[in-house]
């Protein structure tokens, strides 16, 4: 996935943050998906852009003060002195997202 299709998807990390991000979303995305993409269309695209925003939100706030909720939909984040919500948490809201979005022989595991 380039910058650019990242952005027309609604990501909204910067470009020097970009590349490891992808790479990182990339390697969540397999790991979930157990290696089974084998075709990269628009879903895979929404999916990755999902997760770098979440992972970009993330490391963004964890220095600056603490996330209290994370919105699925909208990707927002929310902040305060309440708990601090860890990069797993928020990863567990954006992979139900993807379990949605993606079809059930990608994301199953009782499918090999």
């Amino acid at each position: 996935m380039t910058h650019q299709q990242y952005v027309s998807h609604g990501g909204t990390a910067e470009l020097s943050a970009f590349p490891l991000l992808e790479r990182r979303a990339r390697a969540k995305l397999d790991y979930w998906t157990m290696g089974r993409i084998t075709d990269v269309d628009c879903d895979i695209h929404l999916c990755m852009t999902l997760i770098i925003n979440a992972m970009d939100d993330v490391k963004k706030h964890s220095q600056g003060g603490t996330v209290n909720s994370f919105s699925n939909d909208g990707v927002s984040v929310s902040f305060g002195a309440q708990k601090e919500i860890t990069e797993e948490e928020v990863m567990a809201s954006v992979y139900e997202q993807v379990v949605e979005i993606l079809p059930v022989g990608l994301v199953s595991v009782v499918i090999g």
